[in-house]
């Protein structure tokens, strides 16, 4: 199977590179699978992207190793490099980034969820978006709320030196789930987080999302990420391909 580095891929759809990080203090909000699924959805609008997990644990490099074993392709060309990368070196993350700000692509990070990490301040200073994920529960707004109001206290002591946009994913949406009070209380969620950065529309839970997969798109996840992915990409590209498959 051939990786094709990104400085080979359809770099003319873009000026710059475009540093883009998943990330949220609270676990379990599906933040590892849609970074991976949004890198496949940028790959079929024919962008280059390249996917870089931060976590300790490296289940992203470590998926794309199980999928190269279960779907072997023989010459067929890996979508996206997936690179482990460690926030532990601030010096080395500065290099990583410069290195990323001379190429044209969309690199995406898939953080650590501790807000303690060293070197994640660095890399959201250094996102030009940051998406998060989260749950209408009881249990996720206030600590997503709290994940925000880190990220506010952030821009205001970088002054000025920290533009990452914040766009809100409600994920793992479950519609038979909620009572009028809870429902109620989403929609106030939803509203107040608006005023902080842009809310997608939510993400139905399916089974086909914990199916994901490192080297292209499986049946299903495209129609249930498809508006909330959609409206993230006209937020930083402007305007929306009409053919999804071709780019």
């Amino acid at each position: 199977m051939v990786i094709l580095p990104y400085e080979s891929l359809n770099q003319g759809v873009m000026d710059e590179s475009i540093i883009i990080t998943f990330a949220n203090q609270k676990g379990g909000v599906g933040k590892t699978t849609l970074c991976v699924t949004f890198a496949n959805y940028l790959v079929k609008k024919g962008l280059p992207v390249i996917v870089i997990d931060c976590d300790s644990q490296e289940s992203l490099a470590q998926r794309r190793e199980s999928d190269l074993k279960r779907y072997p392709s023989g010459d067929t060309a890996i979508p996206y490099e997936v690179l482990p990368f460690s926030l532990n070196k601030e010096e080395a993350l500065f290099g990583f980034i410069g290195n990323i700000r001379k190429t044209r692509c969309v690199a995406i990070f898939d953080s650590p969820g501790n807000l303690k990490q060293q070197g994640l301040v660095t890399l959201f200073a250094n996102s030009d978006y940051i998406i998060c994920p989260y749950h209408y529960d009881r249990t996720t707004i206030p600590s997503t709320a709290t994940f925000i109001a880190f990220l506010q206290k952030l821009k205001n002591v970088m002054a000025g030196k920290m533009n990452a946009r914040l766009i809100l994913v409600p994920n793992r949406h479950d519609a038979r789930v909620g009572r009028r009070s809870e429902l109620m209380l989403w929609e106030e969620t939803r509203e107040t987080f608006s005023r902080y950065g842009l809310v997608t529309p939510k993400i139905n839970s399916r089974a086909d999302m914990e199916r994901f997969c490192t080297l292209s798109d499986l049946d299903g996840q495209l129609e249930v990420t498809q508006a909330a992915f959609d409206t993230i990409f006209k937020e930083i590209f402007g305007h929306i391909e009409a053919d999804t498959e071709n780019g």
